[in-house]
């Protein structure tokens, strides 16, 4: 009797070592599956968080994003920054005028409360609409900004306003404010919210014109990265006039 007792404590005994054992190599696991995701979030948090260094941000703003398949976009010429070294060495067409003497070439000068100029050195076509449109909805895509759809209306208006400006000189966006707040130009052109940007006798392609001619100063690159659902081109000549819009009516 006494040895069966004895048999069965040792039996329990076995059992109890067992399930520890067991206990313990499921906790093992655990603590190792926790450890390696602790270390993916962390990783993960890292890649959000962490800053770019002083040399990776200038190659990353040297180079453009891929280009989405949705795009159909021409050959585009990049920036030519050598151009603008080269012009620096030759004669300044602009010396005599007072506003951009001293300016440095490529940069834009404020000369009004709107109106900008820029010494730059110009391309030997203008720009078509149709290159500056997809132009300006590349350049919108490089700084995370939707794409702008075209509207006749907006572009019908804009080469009036491209068409004027070339003929008579900028006019401040004095035009363009008497058509939306006087002569119903919200409701004509059906938006309720609109903005223009325009240019006088710069004659570049659709690229410098949008990346680097209206890109040059805050205001101008603000609004054409503005947030906007509609877009029109107006090209006459060597002047450029965009009617951007939101919220149809």
């Amino acid at each position: 009797m006494l040895q069966k007792r004895f048999f069965w404590l040792i039996l329990f005994t076995i059992f109890l070592a067992s399930f520890a054992f067991f206990l313990s190599a499921i906790n093992e696991n655990k603590l190792a599956v926790q450890t390696l995701e602790r270390k993916a979030i962390k990783a993960f948090a890292n890649l959000i968080v962490r800053q770019p260094s002083q040399s990776q941000m200038a190659t990353s703003s040297a180079s453009l994003s891929p280009i989405p398949t949705s795009i159909t976009t021409p050959t585009l010429t990049p920036t030519p920054v050598k151009k603008l070294v080269a012009q620096t060495a030759s004669s300044d067409p602009f010396a005599n005028d007072p506003d951009l003497k001293n300016a440095q070439w490529g940069q834009s000068v404020q000369v009004s409360e709107t109106g900008y100029k820029m010494k730059v050195g110009f391309d030997p076509i203008m720009a078509t609409p149709e290159e500056t449109f997809k132009a300006l909805n590349l350049y919108r895509y490089t700084k995370g900004k939707s794409n702008l759809t075209w509207d006749d209306r907006l572009a019908k208006y804009a080469l009036e306003r491209a068409t004027y400006i070339c003929k008579n000189g900028s006019d401040a966006h004095a035009g363009f404010s008497e058509y939306v707040d006087k002569q119903e130009g919200y409701k004509t052109l059906g938006f309720y919210s609109l903005g223009e940007n325009m240019s006088t006798h710069m004659k570049l392609i659709g690229t410098h014109l949008i990346e680097w001619m209206y890109a040059s100063d805050p205001a101008h690159d603000g609004n054409q990265l503005g947030d906007w659902s509609h877009v029109g081109v107006g090209i006459y000549e060597d002047c450029s006039d965009l009617i951007f819009a939101n919220l149809m009516i």
